[in-house]
């Protein structure tokens, strides 16, 4: 099989390979990207200093993840498996039978607490790469208003961007590298950046959005900071029936599998009339989600790790390049 591989060169522009193998192609991009990030300048602006671990967005993702790690131990004392069971029950059709659950044990609050300093560190992370961005440009000439104004912008697409550094407590914080900068890891960079070489994303950009880790953080970290504790809820995981049972069936209750508390309806079960019933075999795996977070539901403490790992394995690094006056990496390894 021929196989087309488009690469990034030095320019930024892509480059077409066709006599290499792929691995060789792929591991020589990874490489080639890593000389280059390790090539820029060494001075204090240089990007040296983007990788000083003491440096507060640094400090603050380290915090996210040692915070992701309590939670992790909490999540065992927890015991989830046991925090719940699901009860079988009649309903007036016949071979059909419902499944509610039954919370028996509460999420901690110290845990909602941890989740929520999870979720400040690593959006705070970013509000204070906005400000060493605009520290960068203006020097020591920036004032106490200027300080104030920072803010890491997340948009949905191009224009609410351009008219967030357009607004007057913006426009003169960053010049060409910063703004390019920030705009790289936004929502639709992606999506502009593939459209350019001509490739078209399958999904929509109101789905992008929804979607994306940092709408999603700054989403669920506005809810805990401005209003309430993150919110846990049940989700369906993964139903299956051991053995045999002709004409059977599985529907949910409702029409997403997330945002189940105690006593709601989970599902049905349905058998051909005059079989047996087959619902003591069946199994329904359930996890706890973020309920807030906009994405699909998912395990939260698995969420909130890969949250973080695209946080400093993406978005900074992929943040200091450009800042740096480089073009937008194709690549990104492990973060300093």
């Amino acid at each position: 099989m021929d196989i087309t591989v488009y690469l990034p060169d030095d320019t930024g522009k892509w480059a077409k390979e066709n006599d290499l193998p792929l691995s060789r192609l792929l591991r020589g991009a990874v490489e080639a990207e890593r000389e280059q990030r390790m090539a820029v300048s060494a001075t204090p602006e240089g990007a040296n200093s983007w990788r000083d671990p003491t440096a507060a967005w640094w400090a603050k993702a380290a915090r996210a993840q040692r915070h992701i790690q309590d939670i992790g131990s909490m999540m065992a004392a927890f015991g989830q498996a046991t925090a719940f069971e699901i009860r079988r029950e009649p309903t007036d059709e016949p071979g059909k039978v419902a499944f509610r659950l039954h919370v028996i044990e509460p999420v901690p609050a110290q845990l909602l607490t941890t989740i929520g300093d999870a979720l400040h560190n690593m959006r705070s992370c970013l509000d204070s790469v906005a400000y060493e961005l605009a520290r960068r440009h203006l020097g020591d000439v920036m004032t106490d208003k200027q300080q104030g104004a920072t803010q890491f912008p997340i948009c949905p697409d191009r224009a609410q961007f351009d008219s967030f550094l357009s607004r007057k407590d913006q426009r003169d914080l960053y010049g060409e590298h910063e703004r390019h900068a920030l705009r790289c890891v936004q929502p639709f960079a992606l999506r502009e950046e593939a459209a350019a070489h001509g490739v078209t994303f399958a999904t929509t950009p109101e789905e992008e959005y929804r979607i994306d880790v940092l709408a999603r953080l700054s989403h669920v970290n506005n809810l805990d900071k401005h209003r309430r504790l993150p919110f846990l809820a049940w989700y369906v995981d993964f139903v299956y029936l051991t053995g045999e049972a002709p004409g059977f069936g599985w529907s949910l209750a409702r029409p997403k599998p997330a945002g189940l508390q105690d006593g709601d309806l989970i599902g049905y079960l349905t058998f051909q009339d005059g079989e047996s019933d087959p619902s003591s075999r069946l199994t329904i795996e359930m996890q706890l989600a973020l309920a807030d977070d906009l994405g699909y539901a998912s395990d939260f403490v698995a969420v909130l790790d890969r949250w973080h790992s695209y946080l400093v394995g993406w978005v900074l690094p992929r943040i200091f390049t450009v800042a740096d006056g480089n073009p937008p990496p194709m690549f990104i390894g492990s973060p300093p």
